[in-house]
């Protein structure tokens, strides 16, 4: 079982990276949905900090996987059109985006409202903005509407992958699965 990619298949690495990557990313979007709904409260301050920490969680997975793309690139996207190539660079570009945007988006909302940010109670990130209402709300706005953007963004890239793997009965999930 390779750790690296390869030309042809992605690596033990990259594999793990894009799951749990998965993973977190929705269910952080889930988290953040039912969040909104609850009355202030203990709960809901226990799923905020949740949410804060899995948020990092998934910053340094991102950071990570921007780090092993340079040690080990990702083999050639299979495509059968210049505009499914396109449209699959672009959803992959957004989705890397997102991961990256989501959680600073958090931070930043996080401190412009005078919280800080812990991860697990293990150690708390800096204070990369002091407390201002006006940066406060815009960063809560990014951060809604683009987990509610990333829902279809995240359907568009499973879809894809679906149809990859039913039409046209080709390797991209299965690469993605590690499977040969």
């Amino acid at each position: 079982m390779e750790l690296k990619n390869g030309i042809n298949s992605y690596g033990l690495v990259s594999r793990a990276n894009h799951w749990i990557s998965a993973l977190l990313f929705i269910g952080l979007i889930a988290l953040g949905i039912y969040m909104g709904d609850l009355p202030k409260g203990p709960e809901k301050l226990e799923l905020y900090n949740l949410h804060k920490s899995l948020g990092i969680g998934l910053l340094a997975l991102m950071v990570l996987r921007l780090i092993w793309l340079k040690v080990s690139p990702n083999p050639s996207q299979i495509s059968y059109s210049k505009f499914e190539h396109i449209l699959g660079h672009a959803v992959k570009g957004i989705l890397y985006l997102a991961m990256l945007m989501m959680p600073i988006s958090g931070w930043i909302m996080s401190n412009s409202g005078g919280h800080e940010v812990a991860f697990f109670d293990l150690f708390v990130l800096p204070t990369i903005v002091g407390e201002n209402e006006m940066l406060h709300e815009i960063a809560e706005e990014i951060h809604e509407i683009g987990g509610y953007a990333m829902i279809a963004v995240i359907a568009l890239h499973i879809a894809g992958a679906l149809k990859h793997h039913i039409v046209y009965k080709d390797e991209t999930l299965k690469r993605m699965l590690g499977k040969k």
